[in-house]
């Protein structure tokens, strides 16, 4: 009797397929390098987890090129992998894993750090997890990526004037959470 491992084809490999490869790899990781840090601004916005943060835009980066065919030529590349970031951050929001992992968050830091408290005393972190997960990406988009309504129209999926509404509505209700006392747990 036969290996069922003998009857099948051996896979031919040509030189010339494989530098095409490296190629289109070299040019692909070259147009994503600049989105890399707005990605990961973006997914710290969302996530408010330095770690988890770069888990998405490592496992964005990786759907983007598995993707990459899908990607329309007139669409340009930012707000499309942005957007796969966007997705990425969501699914890992409403991981199971998420919630079991999760771990207190340390008190102070260096002053270096985005986490640290402002003098005054407000909580940014916490004003923003207050927000509604639409709310927080709007407010990511027009200030930690400082995007242009346009794109962040892209990005949410709505008309300009309608991403600035968003952003605006989430602005009041970041300043609302800043404002409101915080609650023991």
């Amino acid at each position: 009797m036969t290996n069922s491992t003998e009857l099948a084809e051996p896979v031919l490999r040509h030189p010339l397929a494989d530098e095409v490869r490296a190629a289109e790899a070299a040019a692909f990781e070259e147009e994503l390098a600049p989105l890399l840090l707005p990605a990961h601004r973006l997914a710290v916005g969302m996530l408010l987890d330095r770690g988890l943060a770069e888990d998405a835009v490592q496992e964005a980066a990786l759907r983007a090129w598995d993707r990459r065919r899908n990607r329309r030529p007139e669409t340009q590349l930012g707000p499309w992998f942005l957007g796969i970031v966007v997705n990425r951050c969501r699914e890992s929001r409403r991981s199971r894993w998420s919630r079991v992992l999760r771990l207190a968050e340390p008190r102070g830091g260096d002053a270096s750090s985005p986490e640290v408290d402002t003098a005054s005393g407000m909580d940014m972190r916490r004003a923003l997890r207050a927000l509604p997960e639409n709310a927080r990406l709007a407010v990511v988009l027009r200030y930690y990526l400082d995007l242009p309504s346009s794109e962040i129209a892209v990005l949410l999926g709505c008309s300009e004037n309608a991403a600035k509404v968003r952003v605006s509505r989430a602005v009041a209700a970041l300043r609302a959470a800043m404002n409101a006392p915080e609650v023991s747990r």
